[in-house]
């Protein structure tokens, strides 16, 4: 299965904006993701990559198992980085002119803070 980015920062954005830690089902509901098994593989990798914590409550029918998510320092840094949607849109428009259908994290990041420091060194950013 490929990676979505889109699909991953929906999830790290929703568990950021929310108050409390939610559940793996509550955040696909909030960003109305309906493919039940690529949400879930998407919430394995997030927690394998360390973006955020989660308490295995084991399969559930058609959900994936996982309650109390909370962004890690990382998920949070990574989640700060990309909120901002021309952030975002910087990003992958960069990928995608250099040919590139997939990045890492990191390298997804990095653009994230280049962009942030050009916004800054502009004045674009109080």
């Amino acid at each position: 299965m490929i990676r979505d980015m889109d699909l991953i920062r929906k999830i790290l954005l929703a568990i950021r904006d929310h108050d409390g830690r939610p559940s793996a089902s509550e955040v696909q509901t909030l960003i109305n993701d309906t493919d039940n098994g690529v949400y879930g593989y998407h919430i394995a990798l997030l927690l394998q990559g360390g973006m955020m914590t989660g308490v295995d409550t084991g399969p559930r029918k058609d959900r994936y198992g996982v309650s109390t998510l909370a962004l890690t320092w990382a998920g949070q840094d990574f989640a700060d980085n990309i909120v901002d949607d021309r952030v975002w849109v910087s990003a992958k428009e960069k990928l995608n002119d250099a040919g590139l259908n997939a990045a890492s994290f990191e390298i997804w990041s990095q653009l994230a803070v280049a962009k942030i420091n050009e916004f800054l060194v502009a004045g674009e950013i109080a």
